[in-house]
């Protein structure tokens, strides 16, 4: 244990909070980008922006889900919503 402080390695429990954390500014980001995509989709009346955005959308659905489905699986707490 001390070899891996003295080696800037993180323990097991740390690796794992960093993970979580990791994996929350994903879900943060792409809910982020996703509001965006949505406001563009209800908002304009350029047919080709919201064709982008509803692409975009879609697979950032699929990026969530799968986010969500590793956080779950890295055993994060919270967000028990989907």
């Amino acid at each position: 244990m001390w070899t891996l402080a003295l080696l800037g390695i993180p323990a097991g429990g740390r690796a794992e909070f960093d993970q979580c954390r990791l994996i929350d500014q994903v879900l943060n980001r792409l809910g982020n980008a996703m509001a965006v995509n949505r406001l563009i989709i209800a908002e304009s009346s350029d047919n080709s922006a919201v064709a982008a955005a509803s692409d975009a959308l879609a697979q950032q659905n699929e990026s969530y889900r799968s986010t969500k489905r590793q956080r779950s699986k890295a055993g994060c707490d919270g967000w028990q919503r989907d």
